[in-house]
């Protein structure tokens, strides 16, 4: 038996961003959490990868700023829509993570 239902491991997946997604990538075998884990797994590595390489161009902080706002509202948006059970692809990292994982979601 389940401890958390598929919804609340999807969701699960985004809380620490591309930690928890790697986590849930290496133990869970559901096809809904793995495409979750992957999304977050790219999304906010590659985010994180962004806030640490921009403050060293000029204007590159006031950029990096306003990234790490747009991923807060981003990441709210991923757990609420995995909590409801959608599939929710991101517009890059979605068709990656389906691509990788041969899921046919949409």
């Amino acid at each position: 038996m389940e401890i958390f239902s598929e919804n609340i491991r999807g969701a699960m997946c985004y809380i620490l961003g591309f930690v928890t997604g790697a986590l849930f990538l290496l133990f869970d075998r559901s096809p809904f959490v793995r495409f979750h884990a992957v999304q977050s797994l790219l999304t906010f590595s590659t985010v994180a990868a962004l806030q640490i390489i921009l403050p060293v161009f000029p204007g590159g902080v006031i950029i990096a700023r306003i990234l790490l706002g747009i991923s807060v509202i981003l990441w709210a948006v991923c757990i609420v829509k995995a909590s409801r059970g959608e599939i929710f692809k991101l517009p890059v990292f979605g068709s990656i993570a389906e691509e990788q994982l041969n899921l046919p979601y949409m």
